[in-house]
């Protein structure tokens, strides 16, 4: 196994069984100013919450502009990036589509879209670069939802991500509405990180996207955050920005409307927070899942 030489502040997946460990960091690292992209109230909220929703980002021709990029890059990616897509446990509908942000067009750029980058910019007062990015399917009747977890546990253990100085930026493409199986937080949780039992098996993360077996936070944990700062879901419109901590306890469930749910997820990790050797990893998952390229994004204003 791969030892980082930078000490742990939150060893995870070390044969014990588990830990709550209170988070080392700020959640938002600059003041508010007047000329901060968010309102006093909002950054406020993601401070207390862990998790921001922006609604009309998007417009409704903007929105036509990504579901047909999606719909394109869904239809190539067999050819184009075969060892970059997971498919449902039945093997044929799609769920994932990892790396956009290396795809050439749409997906990509909106990655550098002000209207996200600086307010993200503006939460951890840094430059930032994209640590993983992906398109998200949810199949009519059928698309599976993921359990509760914390996606820095993972980031650490297995990319070596060191702090808690990254966000994600789910876009919505379309209508987050509770039978979709929308996404689920637990606020305040990110204040406090869960340090979960057992080691991280030789190349596991393609079952993981599928079926949950490390990582996961015992039930007695999950029951004590949720009894300090209960549950809360999304419901919001296509179009909007869901923000959320990289420490906060998420999850969602599974598709049981006639609608397909999609979107766009990019995470922005500090330049300050590049990544290290895995903390509880025998080596790095590949280049889709956790880019090691630390290359600060500039805005782009869309054409």
């Amino acid at each position: 196994m791969i030892v980082s030489a930078v000490r742990d502040p939150y060893p995870t997946r070390d044969k014990s069984e588990g830990a709550l460990i209170r988070r080392a960091e700020p959640v938002v690292y600059s003041e508010w100013t007047e000329d901060s992209p968010l309102s006093k109230e909002q950054m406020d909220q993601f401070e207390r919450d862990g998790y921001l929703v922006l609604t009309d980002v998007f417009s409704a021709h903007e929105l036509d502009e990504l579901r047909a990029a999606a719909e394109r890059a869904s239809k190539n990616c067999a050819e184009t990036h075969p060892g970059q897509l997971i498919k449902e446990a039945d093997g044929e509908q799609l769920r994932t589509l990892f790396g956009v942000h290396g795809m050439e067009g749409l997906l990509k750029d909106t990655a550098s879209n002000p209207r996200m980058l600086e307010v993200i910019q503006t939460l951890l007062n840094d430059q930032v670069y994209i640590h993983q990015s992906r398109l998200n399917f949810k199949s009519p009747h059928y698309g599976s939802g993921f359990e509760w977890h914390s996606d820095f546990e993972t980031w650490h253990a297995e990319d070596g991500m060191p702090g808690m100085r990254a966000i994600s930026a789910t876009v919505l493409l379309t209508d987050e509405i509770s039978a979709d199986g929308s996404l689920k937080f637990m606020p305040k949780s990110h204040r406090t990180f869960v340090a979960c039992p057992g080691e991280t098996p030789d190349s596991c993360y393609r079952e993981a996207f599928k079926k949950q077996a490390v990582g996961k936070p015992p039930a007695l944990f999950l029951d004590l955050l949720e009894e300090s700062g209960g549950v809360q879901e999304v419901v919001a419109p296509a179009g909007s920005v869901v923000l959320f901590d990289c420490n906060v306890m998420h999850g969602a469930g599974k598709n049981t409307s006639e609608h397909l749910r999609a979107n766009l997820f990019y995470v922005y990790n500090a330049v300050s927070n590049a990544l290290n050797t895995p903390y509880a990893a025998s080596e790095p998952r590949p280049e889709f899942l956790a880019s090691r390229k630390v290359e600060p994004l500039m805005a782009q204003v869309p054409a």
